[in-house]
């Protein structure tokens, strides 16, 4: 094996690593197990995952620039002390950006992609009625998913694909809520229908309100996750 080759795998290595410690980390935040203001010790960190200290530094600078962690010189890194108030505002971005997915959905959806969407909240109320949180997670995202796809618009999806890992590991802070779970079910019902009803302002209202309602009521309750 040539030197070149080794030194890629090796870097390819330490990229996976990277990003295994940044979803860990951000789910963490998100979710709320690491809390606004929080110390977040390198070497308990690596610990715990089994890899070196390298990228958990690594790791914590993307945080960093995404605003959920703060780093000082000789004092180490913290969970920024405003967290919630980078959460709501990729989330108010979020918003804006599937509310037009949804406008555009009800303008562009094709029969075949509408029978989809509507199998796909059927699996959804399945799911919910059998209290899969981890299946609903992963099913919801593909009801959002279906949505963008019908919209058709590569740019708009570039931008979504940045906030992506983000907004799963939001997600699933939401559905532990029970009435969250029930709440969100009932939306998603909505924006079906009226994407189904090729009503474009109502889709892309009640997508918009879904998500910052999600947000908001998750936010305000964000102590009860820890019961």
């Amino acid at each position: 094996m040539q030197i070149n080759e080794k030194l890629s795998i090796k870097m390819e290595s330490v990229k996976s690593l990277r990003d295994i410690a940044v979803e860990s980390l951000r789910e963490a935040i998100v979710i709320g197990h690491l809390k606004p203001g929080q110390h977040i010790k390198e070497r308990e960190i690596s610990e715990i995952m089994g890899i070196s200290t390298t990228p958990i530094k690594e790791a914590l600078r993307i945080l960093g620039h995404e605003g959920l962690v703060e780093t000082f010189p000789r004092k180490g890194s913290y969970v920024s002390k405003v967290v919630d108030s980078s959460i709501e505002e990729t989330l108010m971005l979020r918003a804006a950006l599937d509310a037009l997915c949804s406008r555009l959905a009800a303008l562009k959806i094709t029969d075949e992609k509408l029978y989809e969407l509507e199998q796909q909240i059927i699996l959804i109320e399945d799911l919910y009625r059998q209290n899969k949180v981890e299946d609903l997670v992963k099913e919801n995202t593909n009801f959002h998913n279906k949505i963008r796809q019908a919209a058709n618009n590569l740019m708009i999806l570039n931008i979504l694909k940045n906030i992506a890992a983000f907004d799963t590991a939001f997600r699933k802070r939401a559905l532990k809520f029970t009435v969250e779970m029930e709440e969100g079910f009932h939306e998603h019902r909505g924006i079906f229908e009226a994407i189904k009803d090729r009503d474009p302002d109502l889709a892309e209202e009640r997508m918009k309100k879904h998500i910052m309602r999600t947000t908001q009521w998750v936010l305000s309750n964000q102590n009860k996750s820890d019961e």
